[in-house]
């Protein structure tokens, strides 16, 4: 009697081991390869914060050294170090300065722990006292006010360009949003309906009026009433779809000192229609000094006020005989740091404004409504009398 053996059966229990193993193999090797990549990709965020860090640390030390040129003397021979190590664009023009890093205490090499097997510096670190902008706050609220000083650091200026309303997919710090249409002309004022009807200023979005204003004094001579007032003009503008590339302050402000709720007529300025181009502004207005008060005799400061809405905001000042761009001179220095952490390599910039003129008061009294207010001194009770306004 013949037996019959199935050698099959093994084959098979062979092939399913084989596949499991296989399978098993796999799976680990793509959890290794998750788990090293995860490591990989923590290891670059620890590093990125701690060279985001180390360049934050070459900001601070960028403004110390700010602070400690301000404050020394003009005949100290300090001063002119530091005046040369902070008008240069060279990475090594602060740390490379035996003289200014003695000064504040700070690395040659920028190691910012004082442990250099951390590997923690800022390799490049240089602070532009002179500017060829400036960039209001980001952004500044309606209603408040930047008081911002026209010094430029060498030649004269006869035009100041003021650009708002920086485009942005939001509103926010980064930008003050897409508007949706620009004001068909300055009578339309801005509509505060709880309901907010298709054409309301929230619906709309439109940009932000902006109230510029000129005071200034003569840096010789006598300084009285009519010279200041003569220095003093301002002006509104109404972000529109066409209007003049350059405004005369001393046309748009004849009469300055005149009191007169009429005097200074909204001035339309042309905005860009087409909300595209994002991290630009989209209204810009050329400002000319009043003819015969050039800014070689002159000390002359701008107050910026947004109306109706935030708005992010940069000036230039111009020459227009040259066409060239006159320099802020010590305003608004940027200081440029690179921060380091082993291999990885992290760049700021930081604008810092210097004496900064702040606590101004917006306004004497706001109100709704007409201000009216008698008042009469007298022991003689004959002379007292109601305070009636007419």
């Amino acid at each position: 009697m013949s037996q019959y053996k199935n050698n099959q059966a093994g084959f098979v229990s062979l092939f399913s081991v084989i596949f499991f193993m296989l399978l098993v193999s796999v799976l680990t090797v793509g959890f290794l390869r998750l788990m090293i990549l995860e490591q990989q990709q923590s290891l670059d965020n620890d590093l990125s914060d701690s060279a985001k860090a180390s360049a934050q640390s070459g900001i601070e030390d960028g403004k110390r050294a700010i602070l400690k040129y301000q404050s020394l003397a003009a005949i100290d021979p300090l001063k002119a170090q530091f005046n040369t190590a902070l008008n240069s664009t060279a990475c090594d023009s602060v740390l490379g300065n035996a003289a200014v890093t003695g000064s504040l205490g700070i690395s040659s090499n920028g190691n910012v722990v004082g442990n250099s097997q951390i590997n923690q510096f800022y390799t490049c670190l240089n602070v532009q006292l002179n500017t060829p902008d400036y960039l209001g706050p980001s952004p500044l609220p309606a209603g408040s006010s930047d008081f911002v000083p026209l010094r430029p650091s060498s030649g004269t200026f006869d035009q100041i360009k003021v650009s708002w309303h920086l485009l942005s997919t939001a509103v926010g710090e980064d930008g003050d949003g897409q508007p949706r249409a620009l004001a068909p002309g300055p009578a339309l004022m801005p509509l505060n309906n709880p309901l907010a009807p298709p054409n309301s200023w929230s619906q709309l979005g439109y940009p932000a009026y902006l109230r510029v204003q000129l005071y200034g004094y003569p840096n010789v001579g006598v300084i009285d009433r009519a010279g200041l007032t003569q220095r003093s003009r301002a002006v509104v503008l109404v972000p529109a779809a066409a209007g003049p590339g350059v405004v005369s302050l001393g046309a748009a402000d004849a009469t300055p000192g005149v009191f007169d709720s009429l005097k200074v007529a909204p001035t339309q300025i042309a905005c860009n229609p087409s909300f595209t181009s994002y991290g630009s502004y989209d209204c810009t207005a050329t400002l000319s000094l009043p003819a015969g008060l050039p800014s070689s005799g002159n000390v002359y400061f701008l107050r910026v006020t947004p109306v109706y809405g935030q708005t992010h905001f940069r000036l230039q000042m111009f020459n227009s005989v040259t066409g060239l761009v006159v320099n802020f001179n010590e305003v608004q220095p940027i200081i440029d740091a690179t921060g380091r952490a082993a291999d990885v390599y992290r760049r700021m910039q930081a604008r810092v404004r210097v004496n900064a003129t702040g606590n101004l008061p917006e306004f004497v009294v706001e109100s709704a409504d007409n201000i009216c207010k008698n008042e009469e001194v007298s022991s003689d009770p004959l002379f007292y009398k109601a305070n009636v306004c007419l």
